[in-house]
């Protein structure tokens, strides 16, 4: 990114080099959190895994694509010799460079993706991985082979039992806010202590997978990375993805960004709004800091991901304690215990969280 922020520590590295070994040993959860489409089959082309990516970007549920197969129910326009072929040769034992790596052009009914695809084995077990990166995106070719399978192919009545998608084809689920509000009061009467750890993790992983979500938008909007945006650019998206959800407004602040600094104001969180403070005549009861610790996390996952660096962000002030807005600060993973020490002693606000760290980060040298 042209704009990036300064931080010290190195970055953290990428997948390009990943084996399907190495994918093999990870959990679903890590994998989701990959930036290139992971499909597993076995000898048969039967789907075994399929990641985050890929289901975003093929918009399908990996409910109802485990267990198919894949080359006659979910991607028929990979039928052939040019796709299908060089996976049952690959099956069989072959080592030729062109049917372990080959670009192909997958044909989906709402546009064509063109796409670069590894395969790799695991020894000693039947299942392959293909590897999927997608290069550009773009509409509807004029005489394409078969479509590839549609969600509503896949489930076709599912509306009937309850299931809302939204134009993308996620499932979603549709809440009010008092589901968090119930979710805070149980923990404030079985583990208050708990709290601010918990929301802050189930934040983070909530960021590592919306950060995906963000990378397949991005291709899809234009035909690049997240890397290849702006930091600006990329907060913008960030931005949007929240109030699209009903958290609020997001503004990022980069005033400070060459300190590795960068502030993170939320106006009308979702989660302070239904932290509610009791109010008894002219006295108010204030709820224990960390009413936002979820956003804090998301922004630290997210942003983790477009930084290639691991961050962490924390609550400066909050509405559910008094503040006229909820403010985060958010560094370098390295500067965490320097940022709670700050955040502890400031004002509650950006400036004063980054001239008390900078003031630590003088005693230091």
């Amino acid at each position: 990114m042209s704009e990036t922020m300064h931080f010290e520590e190195p970055p953290v590295e990428s997948f390009p080099s990943i084996r399907g070994t190495e994918i093999d040993r990870l959990d679903d959860q890590a994998i989701d959190q990959v930036p290139f489409g992971v499909i597993c089959l076995d000898a048969d082309g039967v789907v075994l895994r399929y990641n985050l990516y890929e289901s975003r970007l093929a918009r399908l549920d990996r409910n109802q694509v485990l267990g198919c197969d894949f080359f006659n129910d979910i991607a028929r326009c990979t039928r052939g010799d040019a796709f299908e072929g060089r996976f049952r040769r690959f099956v069989q034992g072959s080592d030729d460079p062109q049917d372990c790596r080959f670009e192909y052009v997958f044909d989906f009914a709402f546009g064509a993706q063109t796409v670069g695809v590894e395969l790799h084995r695991v020894p000693g077990v039947e299942r392959f991985y293909l590897f999927v990166n997608r290069k550009s995106v773009g509409p509807v070719r004029a005489n394409p082979r078969e479509l590839a399978t549609a969600q509503l192919e896949l489930a076709p009545n599912e509306a009937f039992s309850g299931v809302l998608r939204d134009e993308q084809q996620r499932r979603i689920v549709q809440v009010p806010a008092t589901f968090f509000e119930a979710l805070r009061g149980t923990f404030a009467r079985l583990a208050p202590e708990n709290w601010v750890i918990f929301a802050n993790e189930w934040g983070t992983q909530w960021g590592r997978r919306a950060a995906i979500e963000l990378e397949a938008d991005s291709l899809e909007r234009t035909n690049g990375s997240l890397e290849d945006l702006t930091m600006v650019r990329a907060a913008a998206l960030v931005t949007e993805y929240i109030e699209s959800q009903g958290w609020g407004k997001a503004e990022f602040s980069f005033d400070a960004a060459n300190e590795g600094v960068l502030g993170i104001e939320m106006v009308r969180s979702a989660l302070a709004e239904t932290s509610s403070r009791s109010v008894s005549g002219a006295k108010t009861t204030l709820l224990p800091a960390g009413a936002c610790a979820m956003l804090g996390g998301f922004f630290s996952g997210v942003l983790s991901h477009m930084a290639h660096k691991r961050l962490v962000a924390r609550e400066v002030a909050c509405t559910a304690r008094g503040a006229p807005s909820c403010t985060f600060v958010m560094v370098s993973a390295d500067r965490v215990s320097m940022l709670e020490h700050a955040v502890q002693a400031s004002t509650g606000t950006v400036d004063s969280v980054r001239g008390l760290l900078r003031k630590n980060q003088r005693s230091r040298r």
